[in-house]
């Protein structure tokens, strides 16, 4: 048996016994046959590592959860790939939205067929490669890297042919960044809640500025998530005083194997060598209390009332900001959309943007490595209480005023247009 068969089969195991999906989504999945393109694959030596992830995360679509897939992390040999750039579907073609290692065409560009078959027929005949139903949501990554070229049609109408090209990726930034819009309101990026101690000592330095501004406007639509702890010293300037995140407990199922449980107690000891927070390394000495408590028991439901209700009393709500405006987008998921849904709590505050990812049913994250080269990530927990679909944004927190995603995004900030001129509205009507 390949090694490339023993990892499979174990994923196989995890998505069938260990995932907090896998009662409820039991016979969703087809490994027979991707054993069997694994097994072709290798006996003619066609398979890399990059093709067997592509294989293992196609696999793993048919359990429709984005918060589940699999990351070849790479080596000294062997190095992950990127097509090197982001696209966004609009009406009938589809735009290059990001740029990163690619740099034949630009920002803007309209796509209008892949591997010469038109966009309009691929939505028809590929939909459950986009994992989506709206088209501003779908995600196309997928069915790029398994695709050779691509047309763009350039201003003047005429195509031009590009061969899709393989390209190492480049690390991106995730820090924390603010700017003065005006002389009254403040923007702050958060791309990321990965790093708990960089987060909060950002919040800290930038206090006085904080507590100044009438306007804060919080961009997290392209935030991915990390750790709820990363945002706590950030929300008494989202509440106003004598308001408070909402303390009703919400019943989350914990799927503790014997595997999970010795997953979850690595991945607190790894965590803590990055954390400093004395609340948070008390929270993972709880966590792996409960790992060894429950071990082997599979579903455990868990209440967390007292602990919602003990953080929403930490903290007192302020006068200034006076407005506070929170940007979101499809992009925005796992521990930003717990952002975003505490924000909607607050009287002071305004979500704009389109609906977050929606990936919060099943969470808590475990990782599974193999060979220090391959990664699955995989939900622990899910929501007894799962969130519903909405035929109009998908599935995720919608926001107040929902934007239409449109090529015009591409070339200017939409979104933070409608945020400012919502602010000048409002200061017109007070005044």
């Amino acid at each position: 048996m390949t090694r490339y068969m023993e990892i499979f089969k174990e994923i196989v195991d995890i998505v069938h016994h260990d995932y907090a999906g896998y009662d409820e989504k039991r016979g969703w999945d087809d490994p027979a046959h991707y054993l069997e393109e694994i097994e072709r694959l290798a006996s003619g030596q066609q398979i890399t590592p990059q093709a067997f992830t592509d294989l293992v995360s196609e696999y793993l679509m048919a359990f429709q959860d984005r918060h589940m897939y699999f990351n070849l992390k790479g080596s000294d040999d062997v190095k992950a790939s990127t097509r090197g750039f982001r696209t966004r579907r609009y009406e009938d073609a589809l735009y290059v939205v990001e740029t990163c290692e690619e740099d034949r065409f630009p920002d803007g560009s309209k796509i209008v067929s892949i591997d010469r078959q038109k966009i309009e027929t691929i939505i028809t005949s590929d939909r459950s490669f986009l994992r989506e139903t709206s088209a501003e949501r779908e995600d196309w990554t997928h069915l790029l890297n398994k695709s050779y070229s691509i047309e763009i049609e350039d201003k003047n109408g005429e195509l031009l042919t590009f061969e899709l090209k393989d390209y190492e990726p480049a690390s991106k930034k995730l820090a924390p960044s603010m700017e003065e819009v005006d002389e009254e309101t403040l923007r702050i990026t958060l791309p990321s809640f990965v790093n708990v101690d960089g987060t909060m000592d950002f919040v800290k330095n930038h206090k006085e500025k904080l507590k100044a501004c009438t306007n804060l406007i919080i961009d997290v639509r392209n935030n991915h998530g990390g750790n709820g702890k990363s945002f706590s010293n950030l929300l008494p300037y989202i509440f106003p005083p004598d308001e408070h995140p909402c303390t009703d407990g919400e019943l989350k199922e914990f799927n503790y194997t014997d595997r999970n449980s010795e997953l979850l107690i690595q991945l607190c000891q790894q965590l803590r060598k990055d954390i400093t927070d004395e609340e948070t390394l008390k929270f993972f000495d709880s966590i792996e209390g409960d790992c060894e408590k429950y071990r082997g028991q599979g579903f455990v439901t868990m209440d967390f009332s007292d602990e919602l209700e003990a953080e929403a009393l930490k903290f007192e709500g302020t006068d200034s900001p006076k407005n506070v405006i929170v940007m979101t987008d499809v992009y925005c998921a796992s521990a930003a959309e717990y952002f975003v849904e505490i924000c909607m709590e607050s009287s002071k505050t305004t979500v704009i943007g389109r609906a977050t990812m929606g990936i919060n049913d099943y969470s808590d994250l475990l990782i599974k490595e193999w060979d220090g080269m391959y990664a699955l990530y995989y939900p622990l927990s899910r929501r007894i209480q799962k969130t519903s679909n909405d035929p109009l944004h998908g599935k995720g927190t919608r926001p107040d005023h929902y934007i239409p995603w449109t090529p015009k995004h591409i070339d200017e900030d939409v979104d933070l247009l409608y945020a400012m001129d919502m602010l000048r509205e409002s200061k017109i009507a007070e005044g």
